[in-house]
């Protein structure tokens, strides 16, 4: 079966008429299995379907004449399901967040104990402060915490299920969905997770550890400046996979970013690139390495 864009299907003869073109020759064929291999790739799926969950809302917002009929009623509830399914995540993040940034806002936010929180793009975070503890989960992205001393009153970040916990320092917490990272600014800080939660690893300033459902991985030390450069607006890269570029890049970009050849996901990237910009960013790579940039549309990027 062939499906169009947020999965409708095609007509029976629009279907024929493609399989012909596809027989046609060999080089029709791989071009088809190339753009089959690039719609089947995850990120173009999410954007399917948030680009389907937008156009539900968007159908429940728009005033119609009939609206009280029971055929607009149930479509407008199979949009409601429709949407609620494919954003469940957002909205649960929205409903539990107390604090949030959206893609490209930073933002500084002070605590009641005089501690403060800086949110990096697309960050949610829900703050729940208790007699004898201070607790913070951060629900998605990145977040540096500047910790008032209170040895009587842990301070607590939750992620994951991997807590890190200060009396007073300043260190950074990031959710990168299959584990998360901590590294220490000032201070000192002691971090659990994983299968075993209960053998915390201790760090110093200058200390970054990343924390997976199998526990924690080595430690070790990092330049921190280049770690908190996105507070003064900067990405700071030492020969770091194009792939791992991509994915912070990508936290910036209202869209979807795809590497079309995998040998390229291994190529060293060293700089230091402004925020101020994320698209010129994009375009100073392609200027620079032995890549092209291909805009398919406004949100969508392909690397080749």
């Amino acid at each position: 079966m062939v499906y169009a864009p947020g999965g409708r299907r095609f007509p029976e003869a629009e279907r024929r008429r493609l399989e012909a073109w596809r027989a046609h020759s060999p080089a029709h064929a791989r071009a088809y299995h190339q753009v089959q291999v690039l719609w089947n790739r995850p990120e173009l799926q999410q954007a399917s379907a948030r680009s389907v969950a937008r156009e539900a809302i968007d159908a429940l917002r728009r005033p119609a004449r009939h609206a009280w009929r029971k055929g607009n009623m149930a479509a407008a509830a199979v949009f409601l399901l429709v949407g609620m399914a494919l954003w469940s995540d957002v909205v649960l993040i929205w409903l539990k967040s107390d604090y949030s940034t959206e893609v490209g806002e930073q933002r500084v936010v002070t605590l009641p104990d005089r501690s403060s929180v800086t949110l990096n793009t697309g960050t949610s975070i829900a703050v729940r402060y208790e007699s004898d503890r201070r607790r913070v989960e951060l629900l998605r992205g990145e977040a540096s915490f500047a910790v008032q001393p209170n040895p009587e009153r842990p301070f607590t970040v939750e992620s994951r299920g991997v807590s890190t916990t200060a009396v007073g320092t300043q260190f950074v917490v990031k959710d990168r969905k299959t584990d998360v990272q901590v590294t220490v600014l000032s201070g000192s800080v002691l971090v659990a997770g994983g299968k075993r939660p209960d053998e915390a690893v201790q760090l110093a300033a200058g200390d970054q550890v990343a924390v997976g459902p199998q526990g924690a991985g080595a430690v070790d030390r990092v330049d921190t400046a280049a770690v908190a450069a996105w507070m003064q607006g900067r990405l700071v890269f030492v020969r770091t996979p194009l792939a791992d570029v991509v994915q912070d890049l990508a936290r910036y970009h209202r869209g979807y970013i795809v590497i079309w050849n995998p040998a390229l996901q291994s190529l060293p990237i060293t700089g230091i690139y402004h925020l101020s910009d994320p698209t010129h960013i994009f375009t100073t790579l392609a200027d620079t390495l032995p890549i092209r940039m291909v805009r398919l549309t406004d949100h969508l990027i392909v690397i080749r």
